[in-house]
């Protein structure tokens, strides 16, 4: 494929993974107020929040088997117009039940979206020959710092919901619309499994034990970090809410250049010396944090650990689909279901153990605990291709 299509392909997919990290991001700084105004309790806004989940892992799974079959392009395309759309429905809900319809729908779309794209991203990195995924999943991340600036300033300013969310969705579908016909021209076609080899391996292959160990151990430190450190900041280190905020948005940001720069890393450095180094820093970062016990280190160490862990993900999709280019849907439904449920699910296990001890304590050893996986998950190597890109 000639050079400049492949970067038309590329610049089409980023924006698609770009309108995936912007739109739940939207709507997470606008929860309080959609709460109030349908005087929901602590309880029912949890039922309300599980419809993404509800919704997300069937059609992650669904996905994975319609592109065995189907182009992952178009259901790109189709699943960001969904997602996008169904956000303004979020304000036009009046009870629990159409709520948790509507986040049902987002749910839905998000999974299908989520395997679509990271499928595309595996065909486009293996025609190009050189990483890509990393710089993708960049643009999935300025995507979430996008939509929750946006969703600070429009609470700030006072803009309703539906307004907000009104001109996300415009935005979001248009720039969806314009990416279209340069993905649906340019972007690789998914190579589907052969009829005899569909019989010959009805089983399929098993995702590969190291791979969804690293996918577990990063997005578990990213669940930890995105959920719990600005409570650490605030509240076990006496600082305000605007520095528990600032940290977090610090954490996004790194976690942005991180994978920005992850592809040119890939190329100079293997994944096995990049995953290592995130294995040996990563607690480094966490113990200096707490030894020196101020708002300011606990946030310099909360950058850093987005740093660190910011390219993680995209190499175990990037391992995920070469374990079996044939079925780089599936492989990548398993990655994202494995990590969407460490991510879902880890939270709020942490905040048990943060009450039977301290959440110090916790923050610190669940660092410690994951970068053990990822170290684990160091050692593997690449399939059909080999492990070093640069010197």
């Amino acid at each position: 494929m000639p050079y400049r299509e492949l970067g038309l392909a590329r610049l089409a997919l980023w924006t698609i993974f770009f309108v995936n990290g912007a739109i739940l991001s939207s709507w997470a700084p606008r929860i309080p107020e959609v709460k109030d105004s349908l005087g929901l309790t602590d309880a029912e806004l949890g039922i309300a929040l599980l419809g993404i989940a509800g919704g997300s892992v069937p059609a992650l799974i669904l996905t994975a088997k319609l592109l065995q079959r189907l182009r992952d392009t178009p259901i790109c395309v189709v699943s960001a117009i969904v997602f996008s759309a169904a956000l303004p429905l979020i304000p036009l809900t009046g009870d629990l039940a159409r709520l948790t319809a509507v986040l049902f729908v987002l749910g839905a779309a998000s999974g299908a979206l989520d395997v679509a794209m990271n499928t595309a991203g595996i065909s486009l990195q293996a025609v190009s020959e050189r990483p890509v995924l990393s710089g993708l999943h960049g643009g999935y991340s300025l995507g979430v710092l996008t939509g929750v600036g946006g969703g600070t300033i429009a609470t700030y300013m006072g803009v309703t919901v539906f307004a907000h969310f009104m001109v996300m969705a415009a935005v979001l579908v248009l720039m969806t619309l314009l990416s279209a016909p340069v993905l649906l021209r340019f972007a690789p076609r998914t190579q589907h499994p052969s009829v005899e080899m569909e019989k010959s391996e009805r089983r399929g292959r098993r995702l590969p034990v190291l791979v969804a160990v690293l996918a577990v151990s990063c997005l578990l430190v990213e669940g930890l970090v995105t959920d719990w450190s600005a409570l650490l900041i605030t509240r076990d280190l006496g600082a305000g809410p605007a520095q528990g905020a600032l940290a977090l948005t610090a954490f996004s940001l790194a976690m942005f250049v991180s994978r920005s720069c992850g592809d040119a890393m890939l190329l100079r450095f293997s994944e096995k010396r990049i995953v290592m180094a995130s294995a040996l820093l990563l607690p480094v970062a966490v113990l200096i944090g707490m030894l020196v016990h101020t708002p300011l280190a606990m946030s310099v160490s909360v950058a850093v650990i987005g740093l660190l862990v910011g390219p993680l993900f995209p190499v175990a999709i990037s391992r995920a689909g070469r374990s079996d280019p044939s079925r780089a849907a599936s492989m990548a439904a398993k990655v994202s279901v494995i990590g969407y449920i460490a991510h879902l699910a880890g939270p709020p296990f942490i905040g048990l153990a943060a009450e039977a001890v301290s959440l110090p304590v916790t923050f610190t050893l669940v660092i410690v605990l994951a970068t053990l996986g990822i170290g684990v998950a160091a050692r593997e190597r690449r399939a059909g291709s080999p492990e070093r890109t640069g010197r």
